[in-house]
């Protein structure tokens, strides 16, 4: 299995998401989405676009059109594509969906997920770290919800997440450190967060594991457990 993860900065990373598949036997390529042209996605069999401080909303983001181009196109050939956070915002504008700028400020931290389809996405606590909502289009299915913002949706092989399953301690202590004043608006202590985060993933994370092997069954890129 080849996969090719679309990173937009250095403090967003494959992290665990990358640890997963590397774990599974994968060959894991990284690509930065600012460097200019993108791969083309026939080479891979997952394409894995990363998170962002960019909106994905936000026509004037010099590589949102690039990207674009390599998520429609492994869309179209049947490429399986996993979107996490700007990554799932991006798949979800491709696919037919709409993002947008959350009115009430950002959803930040370790917030509630609640699933209407367990076999994807386990009900759970689940980073967040996000500034716009995303609303799956028609022909896509929302499968989780924070109670602020949908989390998750399927849409044939394809997955997108506003959560983080990748993030690491020091991915989000970087956040926190760029985002500190945004933390302290919510009513979050950063060193909290950071020491929760470390917590919950400094051994690894059971359920970002089980995320990354539900998607690949689905995409059929992983047996089925007998």
């Amino acid at each position: 299995m080849r996969v090719l993860f679309v990173q937009h900065q250095a403090d967003a990373p494959p992290g665990l998401v990358g640890d997963r598949l590397v774990e599974l036997g994968a060959t894991v390529d990284v690509v930065d989405a600012r460097a200019g042209r993108l791969p083309e996605p026939a080479g891979f069999d997952l394409v894995v676009p990363l998170g962002s401080s960019d909106s994905a909303a936000d026509e004037s983001v010099p590589y949102l059109g690039s990207e674009w181009s390599l998520l429609e196109r492994a869309v179209e050939i049947g490429v399986p594509v996993f979107g996490i956070c700007f990554g799932g915002q991006l798949l979800c504008r491709v696919l037919g969906g709409r993002v947008g700028r959350m009115p009430d400020g950002p959803e930040l931290g370790w917030v509630r997920v609640e699933t209407t389809a367990p076999d994807i996405v386990a009900s759970g606590p689940r980073l967040t770290w996000h500034s716009d909502w995303l609303e799956p289009g028609p022909e896509s299915t929302g499968v989780a919800r924070s109670p602020r913002a949908a989390q998750a949706f399927v849409h044939g092989p394809h997955l997108g997440v506003q959560f983080h399953p990748e993030a690491t301690a020091e991915s989000v202590r970087a956040w926190a450190s760029r985002y500190g004043d945004a933390v302290v608006r919510l009513g979050l202590d950063p060193d909290a967060v950071v020491a929760e985060t470390r917590e919950r993933t400094g051994g690894g994370y059971r359920p970002t594991d089980e995320l990354v092997d539900r998607m690949l069954v689905r995409a059929g890129l992983l047996p089925r457990a007998a």
